[in-house]
């Protein structure tokens, strides 16, 4: 430990100068200007209280008004959308049926023209025993490839099966709702209650630039049990859900367009006040006024909070003032009325005040300034330290204690280089050492805390040889060094994402090429043996079943291929087919394509048929003769 030097305390200082204060005033001989003075200054605050509340109701009434402006056209705006919902939960109860053209054609106009609407679209309620019957209803309805995503085995599913616009519809058709938990919730809330409710704020999108918002959604019910679904709400059944996903961003900023004159005269921010764990409840921040930043720079001068309804939920907003609500001379003039008054009534006492002051006043502002760098000091979250100029520590604020753990009377004496992790440790000894005099030097160093673990310390360290000390200024740079690795794991992601892209892409490239060429070959021999076959040139019927099985082979062989084409899901069904019909449809495509085949058919390839797709062998051998005639085949 290093010797305390005795010295007496700034309280001991400020007591001492202040002991032997001389009174300031003998009422004896000055009570009649004290009478007046408190006569003015009494007259002066009522004037000033007055004045002061009379700016304030008007202040008060104009904030009033700019603040039910945006309330009132929010308002509206959100009605405006919930309308929509209810517009289409509409159509369902005058229709007893509704289709996909129906449903689109009602639906198209206010998803189009109001830019907040994502999209609109019809969930239907289905049980999981009728999960087959509702497939084959959607693919009736012109979804040929309708799969359920995600699948999930739950009692009731709400598959999206209507969605516009029409060109968002292949990615969101198919989609089961009520497998998302917000989602869910919503849908639960909405038939059990019979009103329209809304999720939390979520992303709707998750594309290059996601997309926040909220999701309607308006239940449908019918007397009678739905084909798909026999839930029941009281004595009516559940058919499905509207659904409304609404962009939040236009959806508010839409909602203030065009802006109103009282606009600029206040800022506001959006919360959605979101369950947490338990009966706690968090808020997620979801539309601030685009003044916000600029009008939040110093305290508002009035504050407000109002609650917005969307469908269920109630949204917090919370309006303030700019800083330019309250105009100069609003601000001024109650305080010009007091400080004329004061100054009135106080210079007869300025100048004796301040010879009886004299001495006391250098003394309470140097008390004043000692405590407040003390405040400034204990209430640093950096760690503030004294290092000797050997690298031991030798006091320190209370942040230590808050970042590392540690007391500073417990690292009193002790080196520093100890709380550094061992691999960093010579690093920091030649950088003490090294380091210039009365100059601060960087040193960013993992060090131990007293529970064992790990943080980064960024040090900014000053080197006085004058003083014999080093002064050190610690900052936890954990999280900053955390950022800065997951941003290098990022970096490298990315790089191999590229070449694995490059990669596909050759290799995508040079299988298409492949592929061309064994189409080709494949192709021309079966058509090659075909000719044979119409033209008659083979010597026997078992020669004739060669030709046949030749042909057989080779479709199968392109079969092969195309069924094996990466990236497209084909389904082989091979079905007989005969050979007749075939070379009718060959011979019949040959004549349109200007080219000569034989028009009679041996009776031999009557009887013969092969197992094929026909679709893909009959569409082989059109794009063949197709090639022929481009090359100019003509004759026989």
């Amino acid at each position: 430990m290093w010797p305390v030097e005795r010295e007496p305390s700034y309280e001991a200082l400020f007591t001492r100068g202040t002991a032997h204060r001389v009174r300031l005033w003998d009422l004896r001989v000055t009570w009649a200007a004290f009478v007046v003075l408190l006569v003015l200054l009494g007259a002066n605050l009522a004037l000033w209280w007055q004045t002061r509340s009379q700016i304030r109701a008007e202040q008060e009434a104009l904030f009033d008004r700019a603040v039910s402006s945006v309330l009132t056209r929010l308002e509206r705006h959100i009605r405006h959308h919930e309308e929509i919902a209810r517009s289409v939960q509409g159509l369902y109860t005058n229709f007893v049926q509704v289709v996909r053209d129906v449903f689109e054609l009602y639906a198209t106009v206010p998803a189009r023209s109001n830019p907040a609407v994502l999209s609109v679209a019809y969930a239907p309620c289905v049980e999981s025993e009728q999960l087959g019957n509702y497939l084959h209803y959607a693919r009736s309805e012109r979804y040929w490839e309708y799969r359920i995503f995600p699948s999930e085995t739950v009692p009731y599913l709400f598959p999206l099966l209507y969605v516009v616009p029409t060109d968002s519809a292949p990615q969101w058709v198919e989609w089961n709702a009520i497998a998302h938990p917000a989602w869910r919730d919503a849908i639960e809330r909405a038939y059990s209650t019979g009103s329209i409710t809304a999720t939390p704020w979520i992303p709707l999108r998750a594309d290059r630039d996601t997309v926040w918002g909220f999701g309607l959604v308006a239940p449908i019910y019918r007397t009678e049990p739905h084909p798909f679904s026999r839930l029941r709400v009281g004595d009516r059944f559940v058919e499905g859900v509207i659904v409304l996903e609404l962009a939040g961003k236009p959806l508010f900023q839409n909602a203030l367009l065009p802006p109103a004159p009282t606009d600029s005269l206040i800022v506001f921010e959006g919360f959605d006040v979101q369950p947490a764990s338990g009966e706690e409840t968090h808020t997620v921040r979801i539309v601030a006024s685009p003044n916000w930043e600029a009008g939040n720079r110093e305290a508002p001068l009035l504050v407000a909070e109002r609650s917005l309804r969307l469908g269920d939920r109630n949204l917090r907003l919370r309006f303030a003032t700019v800083p330019a609500f309250e105009g100069l001379y609003q601000r001024w003039l109650p305080w010009a009325v007091l400080g004329g008054g004061i100054a009135l009534s106080a210079i007869g006492f300025g100048f004796v005040l301040s010879l009886v002051t004299t001495r006391a006043r250098p003394l309470a502002l140097a008390g004043q300034m000692t405590r407040a760098q003390r405040r400034i000091l204990e209430a640093s979250q950096d760690i503030i330290a004294v290092w000797e100029v050997d690298g031991r520590w030798r006091t320190s604020n209370p942040a230590l204690q808050a970042v590392l753990g540690f007391e500073p009377e417990e690292l009193a004496g002790k080196p520093v280089e100890e709380l550094v992790v061992p691999s960093y440790r010579e690093q920091v000894r030649q950088q003490i050492a090294s380091a210039p005099d009365e100059e601060a030097v960087i040193v960013e160093v993992p060090m131990w805390t007293k529970t064992g673990q790990q943080r980064w310390i960024g040090w900014n360290l000053t080197r006085s040889l004058q003083d014999g000390l080093i002064y050190a200024i610690g900052r936890d740079i954990t999280a900053q060094k955390e950022l800065q690795r997951q941003q290098e794991v990022a970096r490298r992601q990315l790089m191999l994402a590229q070449q694995w892209a490059l990669e596909a892409s050759e290799f995508k490239a040079d299988f298409l090429s492949r592929l061309g060429f064994q189409l080709r070959n494949g192709l021309t021999g079966l058509v090659g043996f075909a000719e044979l076959i119409a033209q008659r040139q083979y010597a026997s019927e078992e020669e004739l079943r060669d030709y046949v099985a030749a042909i057989r082979e080779g479709a199968e062989y392109l079969l092969g291929i195309v069924a094996e084409t990466p990236e497209i899901a084909v389904t082989v069904t091979e079905q007989p087919v005969a050979v007749a019909s075939i070379l009718g449809e060959l011979v019949a495509e040959a004549e349109r394509l200007g080219i000569q085949l034989c028009t009679s058919i041996p009776s031999e390839a009557e009887a013969t048929e092969i197992g094929v797709q026909a679709s893909l062998f009959r569409e082989g051998l059109s794009t063949l003769l197709q090639a022929l005639s481009a090359g100019g085949v003509r004759g026989r």
